[in-house]
């Protein structure tokens, strides 16, 4: 490149010479698409972590390790370089320092596939709790899943449970009166007649595989977990629909 030229650093691509530590720094420029070759030489505890596809960054002193590649822009001449992955950084003491641990918050796993297909197969039994218990009807239908699945309902299994991101408001009662407790069975065993006649010889299964399906919270986003092909298989059967917005309200 001529001296002077104006020209602005669209990438930098480290790659070492053949039998030795020297590397070719690849700068490619926004002017023209030209190339400038710089010739470095890294020491040998740097260089030593190189491999096809692991490049250097050389700053203040400091090296920095990174998985990437380079890929041409289209329509012009230029060439940039994509990082896909930070290695962490080098030093001649402690060698390669990983970066650190970039979840700052308590990973939570909620039961999500199994809760979620109870909830909406039973849509109808959940509007004439609704309608019977009014402001408790919601606690009453949770508490009915919950029964159906676990044998069981109380605050932590509801708290792991996909139903506490469905029903964010909802606050278990310090004490559940007679009439709620007989609310409780009868929503279980309306539950349990409609998901033995909607899935037939296939409830079993369903209850196992889909309950391994899960919603995990990192760093306050939520992931959905990898569908086990059992429960995939499954889900085309019925025609269930993980991916209903009512699901994830």
């Amino acid at each position: 490149m001529m001296p002077g030229m104006p020209y602005k650093i669209m990438s930098i691509i480290t790659r070492k010479l053949e039998g030795g530590n020297t590397f070719i720094t690849i700068c490619a420029a926004g002017f023209g698409g030209g190339m400038e070759i710089i010739m470095t030489n890294y020491p040998e505890w740097v260089t030593k972590y190189k491999e096809k596809g692991v490049y250097v960054k050389h700053s203040k002193d400091k090296y920095y390790l990174y998985r990437g590649h380079s890929e041409r822009i289209a329509g012009t001449k230029k060439v940039r370089f994509i990082c896909d992955e930070y290695l962490g950084r080098i030093t001649e003491i402690e060698g390669l320092i990983p970066p650190k641990d970039k979840i700052h918050d308590v990973v939570v796993s909620y039961e999500y596939g199994l809760s979620a297909t109870v909830f909406t197969s039973c849509e109808n039994i959940y509007k004439g709790l609704r309608k019977s218990f009014v402001k408790y009807g919601d606690f009453i239908m949770i508490a009915s899943i919950l029964t159906y699945i676990y044998e069981d309902y109380t605050s932590d299994l509801f708290q792991f449970s996909w139903l506490s991101l469905r029903f964010t408001d909802l606050v278990f009662p310090d004490t559940v009166t007679d009439a709620q407790k007989l609310g409780i069975e009868r929503g279980n065993r309306m539950i349990a007649d409609t998901m033995k006649r909607i899935f037939g010889d296939d409830l079993q299964k369903l209850k196992a595989y889909l309950s391994l399906i899960r919603l995990i919270a990192i760093n306050g986003t939520i992931y959905p977990s990898k569908i086990p092909l059992q429960a995939a298989s499954l889900i085309g059967k019925h025609d269930i629909k993980l991916e209903d917005s009512l699901w994830l309200k």
